[in-house]
């Protein structure tokens, strides 16, 4: 199929997105080779395209769950000194700048014309762009969509009186500027600015904006922000390509997530980005999410057959529609029934593997459709997955029932707040294990966030662990009114799970050109990155380590090293 007509079913409302792993492809039998076509990803992988009309309607029923792309919105937004990064720039026989390094973002896209992306010269420190979102210039290889904007095509434009008219793509949300600032931006002396990584190379994607009819069935509000797994999946494919061909290690910084998922590293994007992690000279760098304190995250233990209980959600006025995600653990098995603001109380919900339920309340006019999974593909856990269409305002309950037990425990999710339409929150909520995926995938890096000025962790930092208990968030960096360039070469100072990630990307960035620089050098992978970093964390006398909020401890590269040089 030529590539042409590939891009137009890719970016078509009427051909649905699947991940297909490569162990999976006999699932594609049945369909017609003229109304499909894939890409290839990284590891196996492919993002397919299928004409709907030719599908069944879309449910977890009908379709493998991990096959249906998730949706991932952004992570909201003396710090370098803090974060030990100054030290080792400075230091007279270490001097680490990032050098022949790449930092990659998959994001909203770059300014590249902003100065804290340009070397002395004046020429882009942007070794690659591409735009997901722009359809009219040339994809990168081995793919059919977006343009891809190389360095000379970059430096070409900023040489003209109107760069955009060469290199049109933009960051129109600011997110992705910010986040490559953070981590890599130039010296900008007059508004006392410096990235983590100034003289590292930046790679860039920027995510076109996720189907309308995966919004929909999420149930997200039509005006969120929010990008596609398989196109972030693509975007890590580019990222890696690029750094492959410039022979130069790659730090991957993901500012992105959700709270859809098992929460215990199984996504398709999370055990991508493990397999990245394993590589020689591949890093990968998460932001743990803003979601601890916004009530999303439901958790309670079953005490015996005959317990039950009882998670209760506020809703309030204008919420059109929400997903709630049922977890529990393998040999647990629970049931459900809903009980209605007005008493209106459905049966207890039979348990079929694979069966869904439409439900209907009369008076609140409200539809809840229930869908429960057993045998989850890589995943030994129970899902229900609950889809709420029109909640009438007040308080809904999920009354849930064991029909076996072994632990008991069991955790229930609403969508991150970005996704939410209106007030959306359980009134009895754990703050714990509210960190986003992909942060729980095993061997990446994830990082929580604290305030640089208080030493006190940020209340919406997400914390740990993952729904089966191991360790993340890893270690904490700064992410509290930190500066960084915004839209149209202004300075902005934010806050958030993004500020962190891309602090910690910039100095693992350092880290690796330290290493690169050792006598035999061969390379480290993500894992060793993030074990040479604990060897260096800064712990609070008194506080156990490593804990839900800060991992092992916070960020100190520069104690990192030289605790590395006296053992």
């Amino acid at each position: 199929m030529d590539g042409e007509t590939c891009r137009n079913k890719i970016l078509s409302e009427d051909y649905w997105d699947f991940l297909i792993p490569n162990f999976r492809m006999d699932d594609l039998e049945l369909v017609p080779a003229e109304r499909s076509c894939h890409q290839e990803m990284d590891f196996g992988y492919r993002a397919v395209y299928i004409d709907s009309s030719i599908l069944d309607p879309l449910t977890i029923r009908e379709y493998r769950y991990n096959s249906i792309p998730n949706c991932y919105a952004l992570l909201d937004m003396e710090t370098l000194n803090i974060a030990g990064i100054s030290q080792v720039q400075n230091y007279p026989t270490l001097q680490l700048m990032g050098r022949n390094v790449m930092i990659g973002f998959i994001d909203t896209g770059i300014d590249y014309r902003n100065p804290v992306f340009k070397n002395i010269d004046g020429s882009t420190r942007i070794a690659g762009i591409w735009d997901q979102t722009i359809q009219d210039g040339t994809p990168p290889g081995g793919l059919d969509y977006g343009s891809e904007y190389t360095e000379d095509r970059i430096n070409e434009a900023l040489r003209t009186e109107n760069p955009l008219d060469i290199v049109p793509s933009m960051d129109i949300n600011g997110h992705g500027t910010f986040l490559a600032s953070v981590a890599a931006g130039s010296a900008d002396v007059p508004n006392r600015f410096l990235g983590a990584a100034p003289e590292s190379t930046i790679a860039v994607v920027k995510l076109k904006p996720a189907k309308s009819y995966l919004k929909d069935f999420y149930a997200i509000r039509s005006d969120a922000v929010c990008f596609q797994e398989n196109d972030i999946m693509l975007g890590l494919k580019y990222l890696n390509n690029l750094a492959r061909e410039r022979n130069m290690p790659l730090v991957m910084c993901i500012a992105l997530g959700t709270n859809f998922g098992g929460h215990n590293g199984t996504s398709l994007l999370s055990g991508m980005l493990d397999t990245y992690s394993y590589i020689l000279n591949r890093s990968v760098v998460i932001g743990t999410g803003n979601e601890a304190a916004k009530r999303h995250h439901f958790y309670h233990m079953l005490e015996g057959i005959n317990a039950e209980t009882s998670a209760e959600i506020r809703v309030g006025e204008g919420v059109q529609g929400f997903v709630a995600e049922l977890w529990t653990m393998l040999p647990n098995v629970v049931t459900i029934s809903i009980i209605s603001p007005s008493g209106e109380r459905t049966r207890q919900i039979s348990i079929r593997q694979g069966d869904r339920y439409d439900l209907r309340f009369v008076f609140e006019k409200t539809e809840v459709s229930v869908e429960y999974r057993l045998l989850l593909e890589n995943n030994d856990s129970q899902l229900i997955f609950l889809r709420f269409q029109n909640p009438v305002p007040g308080i809904w309950q999920i009354n849930v029932e064991p029909v076996q037990i072994a632990e008991g425990d069991f955790h229930i999710w609403l969508p991150i707040q970005e996704f939410l339409s209106g007030e959306v929150y359980f009134l009895e909520s754990n703050p714990d294990t509210t960190l986003t995926e992909p942060g729980t995938s095993r061997s990446a890096m994830t990082v929580a966030y604290y305030n640089g000025r208080d030493n006190g962790v940020d209340i919406n930092s997400g914390r740990g662990y993952t729904r089966d208990g191991l360790v993340k968030p890893d270690f904490a960096a700064p992410g509290v009114m930190v500066t960084g360039a915004g839209l149209n070469g202004q300075f902005v100072t934010k806050s958030g799970s993004s500020v962190s990630a891309g602090i910690t990307a910039g100095a693992v960035a350092l880290l690796t050109e330290w290493l690169q620089n050792e006598p035999g050098a061969r390379g480290v992978n993500s894992s060793q990155i993030r074990s040479i970093i604990l060897l260096g964390v800064n712990q609070r006398p008194l506080m156990e380590y490593p804990n839900k909020e800060w991992g092992y401890g916070t960020l100190d590269l520069y104690r990192a090293l030289d605790t590395l040089r006296r053992i």
